[in-house]
Protein backbone atom coordinates (compact mmCIF):
# COMPACT_ATOMS: atom_id res chain seq x y z
CA UNK A 1 0.00 0.00 0.00
CA UNK A 2 2.84 2.38 0.87
CA UNK A 3 4.55 1.60 -2.45
CA UNK A 4 1.38 2.55 -4.31
CA UNK A 5 1.18 5.87 -2.46
CA UNK A 6 4.80 6.65 -3.30
CA UNK A 7 4.37 5.70 -6.96
CA UNK A 8 1.27 7.86 -7.34
CA UNK A 9 2.94 10.75 -5.52
CA UNK A 10 5.84 10.61 -8.00
CA UNK A 11 3.44 10.38 -10.95
CA UNK A 12 1.47 13.35 -9.65
CA UNK A 13 4.62 15.43 -9.17
CA UNK A 14 5.74 14.72 -12.75
CA UNK A 15 2.26 15.48 -14.02
CA UNK A 16 2.21 18.88 -12.31
CA UNK A 17 5.70 19.63 -13.65
CA UNK A 18 4.44 18.97 -17.18
CA UNK A 19 1.63 21.53 -16.86
CA UNK A 20 2.24 25.21 -17.52
CA UNK A 21 -0.55 25.89 -14.97
CA UNK A 22 -3.16 24.00 -12.93
CA UNK A 23 -5.66 24.95 -15.64
CA UNK A 24 -4.04 22.28 -17.84
CA UNK A 25 -5.77 19.62 -15.72
CA UNK A 26 -8.66 17.87 -17.47
CA UNK A 27 -10.71 18.35 -14.29
CA UNK A 28 -9.73 21.94 -13.40
CA UNK A 29 -13.06 23.47 -14.42
CA UNK A 30 -15.29 20.77 -12.92
CA UNK A 31 -17.58 22.49 -10.41
CA UNK A 32 -17.52 19.65 -7.86
CA UNK A 33 -16.04 16.30 -6.92
CA UNK A 34 -19.28 14.64 -8.04
CA UNK A 35 -18.71 15.95 -11.57
CA UNK A 36 -15.24 14.38 -11.60
CA UNK A 37 -16.78 11.08 -10.48
CA UNK A 38 -19.34 11.46 -13.28
CA UNK A 39 -16.58 12.01 -15.86
CA UNK A 40 -14.94 8.78 -14.71
CA UNK A 41 -18.28 6.94 -14.89
CA UNK A 42 -18.84 8.27 -18.41
CA UNK A 43 -15.39 7.11 -19.51
CA UNK A 44 -15.80 3.76 -17.76
CA UNK A 45 -19.03 3.05 -19.65
CA UNK A 46 -17.90 4.57 -22.96
CA UNK A 47 -14.58 2.69 -23.05
CA UNK A 48 -16.34 -0.68 -22.76
CA UNK A 49 -17.17 -0.44 -26.46
CA UNK A 50 -13.57 0.00 -27.63
CA UNK A 51 -12.33 -2.53 -30.14
CA UNK A 52 -8.99 -3.74 -31.39
CA UNK A 53 -5.63 -3.95 -29.67
CA UNK A 54 -6.18 -0.67 -27.83
CA UNK A 55 -8.78 -2.38 -25.64
CA UNK A 56 -6.05 -4.61 -24.15
CA UNK A 57 -3.52 -1.86 -23.40
CA UNK A 58 -2.32 -2.20 -19.80
CA UNK A 59 -2.77 1.47 -18.91
CA UNK A 60 -6.39 1.37 -20.09
CA UNK A 61 -7.08 -1.85 -18.19
CA UNK A 62 -5.48 -0.34 -15.07
CA UNK A 63 -7.52 2.85 -15.36
CA UNK A 64 -10.76 0.94 -15.87
CA UNK A 65 -10.00 -1.31 -12.88
CA UNK A 66 -9.30 1.70 -10.66
CA UNK A 67 -12.41 3.47 -11.95
CA UNK A 68 -14.61 0.49 -11.12
CA UNK A 69 -13.13 0.27 -7.62
CA UNK A 70 -13.55 4.03 -7.16
CA UNK A 71 -17.17 3.97 -8.33
CA UNK A 72 -17.81 1.09 -5.95
CA UNK A 73 -16.25 3.09 -3.09
CA UNK A 74 -18.28 6.17 -4.11
CA UNK A 75 -21.55 4.25 -4.06
CA UNK A 76 -20.75 2.68 -0.70
CA UNK A 77 -19.29 5.92 0.70
CA UNK A 78 -16.23 4.10 2.01
CA UNK A 79 -13.22 5.77 3.58
CA UNK A 80 -10.93 4.79 0.70
CA UNK A 81 -13.06 6.69 -1.86
CA UNK A 82 -10.98 9.94 -1.77
CA UNK A 83 -7.72 8.04 -2.35
CA UNK A 84 -9.25 5.94 -5.15
CA UNK A 85 -10.62 9.05 -6.86
CA UNK A 86 -7.22 10.70 -6.55
CA UNK A 87 -5.49 7.70 -8.15
CA UNK A 88 -8.08 7.61 -10.96
CA UNK A 89 -7.52 11.30 -11.63
CA UNK A 90 -3.75 10.84 -11.93
CA UNK A 91 -4.04 7.87 -14.32
CA UNK A 92 -6.71 9.67 -16.36
CA UNK A 93 -4.56 12.81 -16.66
CA UNK A 94 -1.69 10.68 -17.98
CA UNK A 95 -3.82 8.90 -20.59
CA UNK A 96 -3.55 11.55 -23.36
CA UNK A 97 0.23 11.75 -22.90
CA UNK A 98 0.59 7.96 -22.98
CA UNK A 99 -1.55 7.72 -26.10
CA UNK A 100 0.43 10.43 -27.87
CA UNK A 101 3.74 8.80 -26.92
CA UNK A 102 2.81 5.22 -27.77
CA UNK A 103 0.46 5.52 -30.76
CA UNK A 104 0.25 7.45 -34.00
CA UNK A 105 -3.11 9.16 -33.56
CA UNK A 106 -3.09 10.14 -37.24
CA UNK A 107 -3.16 6.57 -38.48
CA UNK A 108 -4.46 4.51 -35.55
CA UNK A 109 -8.21 5.02 -35.44
CA UNK A 110 -8.73 3.00 -32.23
CA UNK A 111 -6.13 5.08 -30.37
CA UNK A 112 -7.65 8.29 -31.75
CA UNK A 113 -11.08 7.09 -30.59
CA UNK A 114 -9.73 6.45 -27.09
CA UNK A 115 -8.17 9.93 -27.02
CA UNK A 116 -11.46 11.47 -28.16
CA UNK A 117 -13.39 9.43 -25.58
CA UNK A 118 -11.07 10.76 -22.87
CA UNK A 119 -11.74 14.35 -23.93
CA UNK A 120 -15.51 13.91 -24.31
CA UNK A 121 -15.97 12.12 -20.98
CA UNK A 122 -13.96 14.72 -19.06
CA UNK A 123 -15.55 17.67 -20.83
CA UNK A 124 -19.16 16.50 -20.83
CA UNK A 125 -18.97 15.32 -17.21
CA UNK A 126 -17.98 18.82 -16.16
CA UNK A 127 -20.21 20.82 -18.51
CA UNK A 128 -23.55 19.02 -18.63
CA UNK A 129 -26.64 20.60 -17.06
CA UNK A 130 -26.87 20.13 -13.28
CA UNK A 131 -30.19 18.29 -13.50
CA UNK A 132 -28.80 15.71 -15.94
CA UNK A 133 -25.62 15.28 -13.88
CA UNK A 134 -27.65 14.62 -10.74
CA UNK A 135 -29.90 12.15 -12.57
CA UNK A 136 -26.88 10.21 -13.88
CA UNK A 137 -25.18 10.17 -10.48
CA UNK A 138 -28.39 9.07 -8.77
CA UNK A 139 -28.84 6.27 -11.32
CA UNK A 140 -25.48 4.62 -10.55
CA UNK A 141 -26.03 1.48 -8.53
CA UNK A 142 -25.08 -2.17 -8.15
CA UNK A 143 -26.49 -4.97 -10.24
CA UNK A 144 -25.24 -8.51 -9.56
CA UNK A 145 -22.48 -7.01 -7.38
CA UNK A 146 -21.20 -4.89 -10.29
CA UNK A 147 -21.42 -1.14 -10.70
CA UNK A 148 -24.09 -0.23 -13.26
CA UNK A 149 -24.82 3.10 -14.92
CA UNK A 150 -27.95 2.36 -16.97
CA UNK A 151 -28.76 5.97 -17.91
CA UNK A 152 -25.21 6.50 -19.16
CA UNK A 153 -25.51 3.26 -21.15
CA UNK A 154 -28.75 4.60 -22.69
CA UNK A 155 -26.88 7.78 -23.67
CA UNK A 156 -24.12 5.86 -25.48
CA UNK A 157 -25.36 6.66 -29.02
CA UNK A 158 -25.33 10.40 -28.23
CA UNK A 159 -21.98 10.14 -26.43
CA UNK A 160 -20.40 8.23 -29.31
CA UNK A 161 -21.62 10.91 -31.75
CA UNK A 162 -19.75 13.40 -29.55
CA UNK A 163 -16.66 11.16 -29.76
CA UNK A 164 -16.97 11.05 -33.56
CA UNK A 165 -17.20 14.86 -33.57
CA UNK A 166 -14.09 15.11 -31.39
CA UNK A 167 -12.23 12.71 -33.70
CA UNK A 168 -13.20 14.88 -36.67
CA UNK A 169 -12.04 17.96 -34.78
CA UNK A 170 -8.70 16.27 -34.06
CA UNK A 171 -8.32 15.42 -37.75
CA UNK A 172 -9.22 18.97 -38.85
CA UNK A 173 -6.82 20.42 -36.33
CA UNK A 174 -4.02 18.18 -37.63
CA UNK A 175 -4.86 19.10 -41.23
CA UNK A 176 -4.83 22.82 -40.40
CA UNK A 177 -1.45 22.53 -38.66
CA UNK A 178 -0.10 20.63 -41.67
CA UNK A 179 -1.52 23.20 -44.13
CA UNK A 180 -0.28 26.14 -42.08
CA UNK A 181 3.12 24.50 -41.74
CA UNK A 182 3.38 24.06 -45.51
CA UNK A 183 2.52 27.76 -46.07
CA UNK A 184 5.16 28.82 -43.56
CA UNK A 185 7.78 26.65 -45.31
CA UNK A 186 7.02 28.30 -48.69
CA UNK A 187 7.58 31.80 -47.33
Amino acid sequence: MEMRKQTFAQMEQKLHESWSSEEDSLFYYHPSEDRIVLSHALFWVMSQSLKGKIRQEKYLLLLRQYQEEMLDAYLQDTEDFPAMLHYCNIIYEYLPMILTATHDLRTEKDARKLAATTIVAAGFGGDMPEELANALLDDMDFFNNKVKCRKIEQMLPKLMKMVEGEMLSMELSRTLRKTTGNRDEKR
